[in-house]
């Protein structure tokens, strides 16, 4: 999950978009730089997004799982 490169999340919507799948982005090594605008932001082209607080993000333990899709989270 911490790979050196970066990710294009619109190519991954788009082969998701193609075969009818959900995207789901565990963003938990890398939400610190997303935070501070050195990397590309996952939330406006997946289903679904998770991450943790405690790890880039250097709060308290605990965990987020983030949605475009209400319908989802029920």
């Amino acid at each position: 999950s911490a790979y050196p490169r970066e990710i294009d999340f619109e190519v991954f919507r788009s082969i998701a978009d193609e075969v009818g799948a959900y995207l789901m982005v565990d963003m938990a090594h890398f939400a610190g730089l997303v935070a501070g605008g050195v990397y590309p932001n996952p939330i406006p082209h997946a289903d679904v997004v998770t991450t943790t607080t405690h790890k880039t993000l250097r709060g308290p333990r605990g965990g987020m799982i983030l949605s475009r899709d209400a319908d989802l989270g029920k």
